[in-house]
């Protein structure tokens, strides 16, 4: 249980973010400890997931989180959202500037790709959700005082001033004097609560309003790429990789066309050269890739 003991001045500077990092955090956390079947709303999006994120992926990933020794995932769980950061890019963005291992890096390649396969459709939906969720308690903030708001959170979060409660895994109880609340709803809070101090700011997920039903629909691109046959024989990344490719490009600029970790693109790359369906040509000092031969038959024959 988390106890939190607000001061005055403390309850004056509450405010609220959001975070796509403590959502895919929140996400990854539902896969630790829901081994088969998960509660409502939950179902058919980790039923998705499950289909949409490679073994290869998921593994390392929930090994890691269960085991909770990445030195990435610590400073992941300790990051403070800020409104300044609104895309998992951004966030990870800025967690890379302590600098990061290789091993450390391979870890942010496995939670995009993560996130591109089991949040991103998603991801619109999830937003415009928690952006309402802002909005309304913003209103309950500017209207009503920060007391009002906090009273009506919900999900087993109960303000009796001058005290804010919460399930947790731990037992904490923190005087808060001189200090900004940070709340971030989540909607994926079944998965863990998040909580971390960085003073003088504290933060702390709560469940949105609209978790307990939340239709979690995927976007209509996503549709369409279940359909794509070059996507299912060889996997949505690579099948956007190859179609970037048919002008000669960099990995860079292929990674920032398709919105791509440099390393991601790179991997997908070293698999459709050796492949033959991409040719790799140095060119001074930068290395140009183009769709082989087979690779333009292949784009031809499935790529529509």
């Amino acid at each position: 249980m988390i106890r939190l003991h607000l001061d005055n001045e403390s309850l004056r500077s509450i405010r609220l973010a959001l975070s796509p990092l403590w959502e895919t955090l929140g996400s990854l956390a539902l896969f630790a400890r829901y081994r088969g079947a998960v509660p409502s709303p939950y179902a058919s999006w980790m039923h998705y997931a499950r289909r949409s994120v490679q073994p290869e992926v998921m593994g390392p990933l929930l090994d890691l989180t269960r085991r909770q020794e990445a030195a990435f995932l610590k400073r992941a769980y300790a990051y403070i959202p800020d409104p300044s950061r609104t895309t998992l890019s951004a966030e990870l963005n800025f967690l890379r500037q302590d600098g990061n291992t290789p091993g450390e890096e391979q870890l942010v390649d496995l939670l995009e790709q993560y996130w591109h396969g089991a949040i991103g459709p998603y991801w619109n939906s999830i937003r415009t959700s928690l952006e309402e969720e802002v909005l309304f308690r913003a209103r309950t903030l500017a209207v009503g005082g920060p007391e009002a708001m906090l009273a009506e959170l919900g999900g087993r979060v109960h303000w009796q001033r001058p005290t804010l409660t919460a399930p947790y895994h731990l037992d904490l109880t923190r005087s808060v004097a001189r200090a900004q609340l940070v709340l971030i709803p989540s909607v994926f809070s079944g998965g863990t609560r998040m909580f971390t101090v960085n003073e003088p700011t504290i933060a702390m997920s709560y469940q949105a309003r609209a978790s307990g039903f939340l239709p979690l629909v995927a976007d209509t691109k996503s549709d369409e790429e279940s359909k794509d046959r070059l996507a299912l024989l060889i996997g949505t990344g690579r099948a956007r990789i190859m179609r970037a490719l048919e002008m000669p490009k960099t990995t860079t600029a292929v990674a920032q066309s398709l919105g791509l970790a440099k390393s991601t693109v790179s991997q997908h790359l070293a698999v459709l050269t050796s492949a033959e369906l991409v040719w790799r040509q140095r060119l001074g000092g930068r290395v140009f890739y183009q769709l082989d031969h087979s690779g333009f038959a292949l784009l031809e024959q499935l790529g529509d």
